[in-house]
């Protein structure tokens, strides 16, 4: 069934002409809460420098990782505490810094055991109903996030928020996030010609893996296809990459009402970055496959059709219907 998904893959790529029909014109090039006072992180020679803004001065920086979780019992404290680990002995002392877990309606201990971790810094978790997909919790996590923000400033506390998002396995090294803060700072514009569209931008990683094994060929195989529906216009390679810096102002409006819950939201949230104009910049990261993987037992044929499905129908809807828009 792998192969035959994987040939199924390649024929998109060979039926371009179909892939031009479809794209409408020719062919062109609520919270539940674990909590623990964060002490002084502790010196270390590697220091992250902190994101420069207007507030700076009166406001430290608000650094969150956001962790969308599902059915995560046997690896989230482990992630946890790597990310406890690197975040207490890594960052600037003015960095306020904060891990937000989202249960996406787990029926293992996952909650209970976000709940019960040890925790340095603060921690939180919020839960949700029923499992509703990664980019659902992933939204759902920004929205707790947006509801917190006044505690940097009420009117600037989306700028001076910056949001990483990570999986659930640890695949992602927190190693490339000094790197990211300095690009991410580089690419938001200092001015702009409306405010809505001040204090935007988004670095996401590029990831290096095994184009022979079974996992890289689909993947190859997945973004050749988003690469042909969307006519190359996300800016980037590797659109499935769940390691991605972005501000919060930047987040709420590629996560707000998302029309792709699962597992191919990372495309619909490029793509309304690319019709915004939101500033984007790739860079390669390692990555490692943990064992467990979601996708694995859902099946990777069926997964792969159906995000296939998805960024058929996000292209349609987007841009020939138009019965799907952007809020700003």
């Amino acid at each position: 069934m792998r192969l035959k998904c994987v040939i199924s893959l390649a024929l998109v790529v060979n039926f371009q002409e179909a892939a031009s029909w479809i794209l409408g014109r020719p062919r062109s090039r609520s919270p539940s809460w674990s909590w623990s006072t964060s002490p002084q992180p502790k010196d270390s020679s590697l220091s992250i420098a902190s994101p420069t803004t207007d507030n700076t001065a009166k406001n430290p920086p608000r650094l969150v990782i956001l962790i969308p979780a599902y059915n995560e019992e046997d690896r989230i404290e482990s992630t946890l505490k790597c990310y406890q680990d690197f975040l207490l002995t890594s960052l600037s002392n003015d960095i306020k810094i904060e891990i937000v877990v989202v249960d996406d309606g787990s029926v293992d201990g996952t909650l209970d055991v976000i709940n019960n971790f040890p925790s340095k810094i603060p921690i939180y978790s919020v839960a949700m109903e029923q499992n509703r997909g990664k980019g659902a919790a992933l939204a759902r996590g920004v929205q707790h996030i947006s509801e917190t923000s006044h505690t940097i400033s009420s009117s600037d506390g989306d700028k001076n928020t910056w949001i990483l998002t990570q999986d659930a396995d640890g695949s992602g090294d927190l190693i490339y996030l000094d790197d990211m803060m300095k690009r991410l700072e580089k690419i938001i514009p200092t001015r702009t010609k409306s405010e809505t569209t001040a204090g935007q931008g988004l670095v996401i990683g590029n990831r290096k893996y095994d184009i022979f094994s079974p996992r890289g060929i689909t993947r190859w195989g997945f973004q050749t296809c988003v690469r042909i529906l969307t006519t190359n216009t996300l800016r980037v390679k590797d659109s499935q990459c769940a390691y991605k810096l972005m501000t919060l102002v930047t987040a709420k409006i590629l996560y707000e009402n998302l029309h792709l819950e699962g597992w191919s939201h990372d495309v619909e949230v490029l793509f309304r970055a690319m019709l915004l104009n939101i500033p984007i910049e790739e860079m390669p990261i390692e990555w490692e496959d943990m064992e467990g993987s979601k996708v694995t037992e859902n099946g990777v044929v069926k997964v792969s059709l159906q995000m296939l499905w998805d960024v058929i129908r996000l292209r349609w809807n987007y841009s020939i219907s138009k019965s799907w828009k952007v809020k700003i």
